[in-house]
């Protein structure tokens, strides 16, 4: 099974993630149902589909990858509102 950085990678047509030199710039944006879309297919035993969801999220933040346009970390509790 793939990781979630390389379906982050593929989903995005991405040759790379963040740039550690660059730590200001983003390298994409993928939308929120696209993460709902991955969370179904990534296999994470033992969490639940928001689990999974919120794993993708904070995820993003590493890779330097907004949401919907957004910093990431507003979305960091997802599912808990």
């Amino acid at each position: 099974m793939a990781t979630i950085s390389e379906i982050i990678k593929k989903e995005l047509n991405l040759e790379k993630l963040a740039d550690k030199e660059k730590k200001d710039k983003w390298v994409g944006d993928i939308s929120l149902e696209k993460i709902k879309e991955i969370a179904k297919k990534v296999d994470i035993p033992g969490n639940t589909e928001e689990a999974k969801i919120r794993q993708i999220i904070g995820s993003c933040i590493s890779y330097r990858i907004t949401i919907n346009g957004k910093d990431p970390r507003e979305f960091k509790n997802f599912g808990k509102e």
